[in-house]
């Protein structure tokens, strides 16, 4: 998908508006509250960007999708963190995706989701470590660590849930991809 050119056409430019607006929405309107704030489905609508737009375009639009879920969600001190690490997260799936031999299969699906999603959990928990230092005066290292601790379970599920439901999706749209962008 990617275009050699580096040009957007226009049904590029519309999946990808399209895309930012399913992860916005799928990060803003399911919401399971957790003890630092909240668990998404968004992370499934990440993976299925990178399948139908390619590395790079899938991480813009995931980025600036679940960057508007923190900004509209009113989490201003966490969107430029979301920003970059579902912008990372995305690349990282499509990277690996694109080196795997068989890239259609359900299990690179899985793989390239699963890494992608340690990278999203490790993220998160540097970024808590860095807000831990940021929202109080006292805090060291080590509390910051506890702090940032307590997201982690929380991190796990949401990617988990979300590659339940990306992986059978994948094939969907794969199908829809092959449809629309040929």
């Amino acid at each position: 998908m990617e275009n050699k050119n580096n040009n957007l056409n226009t049904k590029e430019l519309v999946l990808m508006g399209l895309m930012i607006a399913l992860v916005y929405l799928a990060g803003s309107i399911i919401k399971i509250p957790s003890v630092g704030g909240f668990v998404h489905i968004g992370d499934c609508m990440v993976f299925l960007s990178v399948i139908l737009l390619g590395k790079k375009k899938g991480a813009v639009t995931s980025a600036l999708g679940m960057f508007l879920v923190d900004v509209l969600g009113g989490y201003y001190l966490w969107a430029p963190f979301t920003l970059i690490i579902k912008g990372l997260m995305a690349y990282i799936a499509g990277f690996i995706l694109e080196k795997m031999k068989n890239n259609n299969s359900a299990i690179s699906y899985a793989t390239s989701f699963f890494v992608s999603g340690i990278f999203m959990v490790i993220g998160y928990f540097l970024a808590g470590t860095i807000m831990a230092g940021f929202l109080t005066e006292k805090t060291g290292i080590v509390q910051g660590i506890i702090y940032a601790s307590k997201d982690i379970l929380g991190n796990i599920v949401q990617v988990g849930t979300g590659i339940v439901i990306a992986i059978p999706l994948s094939a969907v749209v794969m199908k829809a991809k092959k449809t629309v962008l040929n």
